[in-house]
């Protein structure tokens, strides 16, 4: 009995040692917990109390969509995709042999129009010197008049004197309507002359109105000429392309779309709740999803002035039927301050999340 007695005191105590150890396991499990969770989950709780944050955030940048501006066949694309471009590089050419000939005709109508005025400037100095002609007969035609009155009024002293005959009265005083008629006479040449010159001078200025409609077409032609090569309008790298030698290019739909080298920055859309205390100007944390462990920064720029909702294709109509209240966002601008290295690029429609300092 009592070596049964003293085997299970062994085992009480053994028991009781297990229990104790499994106690003190515990405590120090919950006490390195503890310390875990105030080293770690202290400063996240801290830091996500001063701000806010969002993982409805993309990365945007400039993107041209660049449209022929004239309809014709695709002879030449000297581009492809996910290449670098400068602006100014042509990235295809169109069939411009229409384009050719229509720049001839409008040359040709300016050139005859042209021709046409250069013969009434020929005209205008024709009948101004007729007008000239013209305008000296009719000073000597006066001058022959003024004689011949002054020699009427004279001879009419004379015969009323009887100094001579009826005859030779007569005779000036024919001499006198003679004049009369020459003067009027050239004077006559004189109104129309002036009315050739006016009636020529009406007829330049309506070719002149052709001439620069002319002119204006042949600058418009040879634009149209022009534009069959289509050019890069900014630096960048081309994202879509759509042209292919033996397609038909049409004016103004879309043949590529060119991301721009340039500045980008983050769109975030917080909940209308979340914006109460945004401001511009406050610091951002920048995570991308594309980079695990890359955190960049940045600052608030700007705020959209509605919601994306009021913008979008088809705006909420609430006042058409029932209304459920949905928590909107404000899209919010935010510039990228961190320098981009080429080891992580930033590229339109990477995701990020952001964290907008904000306490």
């Amino acid at each position: 009995m009592d070596k049964e007695t003293t085997q299970q005191n062994v085992t009480k105590e053994d028991d009781k040692r297990k229990t104790s150890k499994k106690r003190i396991v515990i405590i120090l499990g919950f006490l390195i917990a503890l310390f875990g969770a105030a080293v770690y989950g202290v400063p996240k709780a801290i830091y996500g109390f001063k701000h806010e944050s969002t993982d409805d955030a993309f990365v945007e940048g400039t993107i041209v969509y660049v449209s022929p501006e004239v309809t014709g066949r695709i002879v030449n694309v000297l581009v492809d995709k996910n290449q670098k471009v400068k602006k100014g590089d042509v990235l295809m050419e169109i069939d411009s042999a229409d384009y050719n000939a229509a720049v001839k005709r409008a040359q040709s109508d300016l050139y005859s129009i042209l021709a046409e005025k250069e013969a009434l400037d020929a005209q205008i100095k024709q009948a101004q010197g007729k007008l000239a002609q013209a305008e000296a007969a009719v000073e000597a035609a006066e001058a022959e008049h003024d004689l011949a009155q002054k020699d009427l009024s004279r001879y009419k002293g004379l015969l009323e004197e009887e100094v001579i005959p009826q005859a030779q009265f007569d005779q000036v005083k024919a001499r006198s309507k003679a004049s009369s008629a020459k003067l009027a006479e050239a004077k006559q040449m004189v109104k129309e002359a002036q009315a050739l010159i006016e009636s020529i001078k009406k007829q330049k200025k309506v070719l002149e109105f052709e001439a620069k409609e002319a002119q204006a077409a042949l600058e418009e032609a040879k634009l149209d000429l022009q534009r069959t090569k289509v050019l890069s309008p900014i630096d960048g790298t081309i994202a879509k392309k759509q042209a292919e030698v033996g397609n038909l290019a049409v004016a103004g739909q879309p043949a590529f779309a060119i991301v721009q080298e340039g500045p980008i920055w983050i769109t975030a859309n917080f909940k209308e709740t979340q914006t109460e205390k945004m401001k511009v100007g406050q610091d951002v944390d920048i995570k991308v999803d594309a980079y695990p462990g890359l955190t960049l920064k940045g600052h608030v720029e700007s705020f959209q002035p509605g919601t994306g909702a009021v913008f979008s294709l088809l705006p909420p109509e609430n006042a058409s039927g029932n209304f459920v209240k949905v928590v909107q966002r404000v899209p919010v601008r935010i510039a990228i301050d961190s320098p981009i290295d080429a080891e992580h690029p930033l590229r339109p429609g990477l995701s990020v999340v952001v964290f907008v300092k904000v306490r």
